[in-house]
């Protein structure tokens, strides 16, 4: 009996030490900054040490010893990146490097935000503030953020110095230094992209939200607004921009749904915004058809407006080109079924196609503007991305492009006979091969961005964006304002 009760009071003891001892593993572990046993027997094998949970005092001390000396190193070469950007910085800002020099788009836009600047010591103080205390000195958006807040620095509502980052996040860091410097009340998220597009009336209507005005109040808008609209502007879609929101208040307003919303403003109606009242009828008529297919609005819209406003060309017996004006100047949607006017779509398209057969092979001399490529990466890493821009410079050249994207871009082979537009492509070659991405049409007269649509219509994404702004930069290109 008393054997029996030892060894019960043994197997205590014995359970009683592996809970310590398994304590005393776990507290060891979170010590190394790492979650689990299977983490730790990673590390330890990593950095040559013993993977058994066993160990002595000793043992787990040169573990700590080495964990700590990898974290002073870590901490060293921040410091040392750190400190590095920060001379940078100071050298760009004192004139002191030319651009042909900076080897970093970062360095780059610091560079050309110096360039326009009227306060560069405003600006050298931010930069130099952010940049040990932030993830935005990195980007070369939320740079071009910055620029644009310290242009607006006389509507700063608090001083830079009390701003501190609460999160890690460099996009919700760059959406809470603007709200910290401009805005005392509210102001939607999808309104951020005001910053980083550039466009100071955009930036101006962020403002006037923040200090607590109503949108219908802000200068130069779009179009005119409701207070049903302003309600609804506000509660647009982050995914949305400052100006596609204005379509979201149209359509919402009128009793359309989120998937209408999503096709207006993937067609021209989400940047142009002529003549409104006529196309706010064309939006009633989407709305009183509920039932046409969604992926028909595109094709519609691009209808119409080719009818309403684009100057038609005709080749004479000669083979001249010659410019008749826009088909029907006069164009209303009134008496129109969901039917007829995909019947009336569907024969513009057939006589596209007709009109392209007839002019041949046309073709037009290039434009002042070279092919342009970008590289990215290196192949020896594998992270190579080759970026091309060419022009294209004949009608079959449209035809292909249109087919392979799934658009109209075939449409503009007498606009670019006339020399009123160039059309180019982009695509982009890495390790996985070589992919289309956009199609992308230019105004000469103004040199302007009208169109940029990838496959069946999408926009550009943010490293598509990237690269066609610094092509837009280097050959004094601009964006389209709506």
């Amino acid at each position: 009996m008393a054997r029996r009760k030892n060894t019960g009071k043994l197997a205590q003891k014995t359970h009683a030490e592996k809970k310590i001892n398994e304590a005393r593993l776990l507290r060891h572990i979170g010590r190394l900054n790492l979650r689990t046993k299977e983490a730790y027997k990673g590390w330890c094998a990593q950095h040559g040490f013993s993977t058994s949970f066993a160990k002595t005092d000793l043992q787990r001390q040169r573990e700590l010893k080495k964990h700590a000396d990898i974290l002073s190193r870590q901490r060293l070469k921040q410091h040392s990146s750190e400190s590095k950007l920060r001379h940078q910085i100071l050298k760009i800002s004192a004139g002191e490097v030319s651009a042909d020099a900076l080897g970093s788009d970062v360095l780059l836009e610091i560079a050309s935000g110096f360039k326009k600047c009227r306060t560069p010591d405003l600006l050298l103080e931010t930069l130099l503030y952010l940049e040990h205390r932030s993830k935005l000195i990195s980007s070369p958006q939320h740079i071009r953020g910055i620029v644009a807040l310290v242009a607006h620095h006389a509507s700063w509502q608090r001083p830079l110095n009390q701003w501190r980052a609460q999160k890690h996040n460099a996009r919700r860091q760059f959406a809470s230094l603007i709200r910290h410097l401009v805005a005392r009340y509210d102001v939607p998220s999808f309104m951020d992209g005001a910053w980083l597009s550039g466009k100071k009336k955009h930036q101006n209507w962020f403002i006037h939200i923040g200090a607590g005005h109503n949108i219908r109040t802000a200068e130069a808008l779009p179009i005119s607004l409701t207070k049903k609209m302003a309600h609804h502007y506000l509660q647009a879609p982050e995914r949305y921009t400052v100006l596609t929101a204005f379509r979201w208040a149209q359509v919402q307003s009128l009793g359309g749904d989120i998937g209408l919303c999503d096709s207006i403003v993937e067609t021209q109606l989400g940047r142009r915004f002529k003549d409104d009242e006529f196309w706010m009828s064309v939006m009633r008529f989407f709305i009183e058809n509920p039932m046409l297919d969604r992926a028909q609005v595109h094709p519609i819209v691009d209808y119409i407006w080719n009818e309403k406003y684009v100057d038609q060309h005709e080749y004479d017996a000669h083979g001249r080109l010659h410019n008749t004006g826009p088909a029907q100047p006069n164009f209303t949607i009134r008496g129109r079924t969901g039917g007829s006017l995909l019947a009336q779509v569907e024969t513009w398209h057939r006589r596209l196609g007709r009109a392209t057969a007839q002019a041949g092979d046309s073709r037009w001399p290039r434009w002042m503007i070279d092919d342009y490529k970008f590289v990215e990466g290196n192949s020896t890493s594998g992270n190579s991305r080759v970026w091309h821009i060419r022009e294209l410079l004949s009608s079959k050249e449209l035809v292909a492009e249109g087919r392979q994207q799934k658009h109209c871009v075939a449409s503009y082979a007498a606009s670019c006979v006339s020399g009123a537009s160039s059309i180019f492509t982009m695509d982009m070659r890495d390790c996985e091969g070589e992919r289309k991405l956009l199609t992308i049409e230019v105004g000469r007269k103004h040199r302007v961005l009208y169109q940029v649509r990838g496959k069946r219509n999408r926009l550009p994404t943010n490293a598509e964006a990237l690269v066609l702004r610094r092509w837009t930069q280097e050959n004094g290109l601009k964006w389209s304002d709506g």
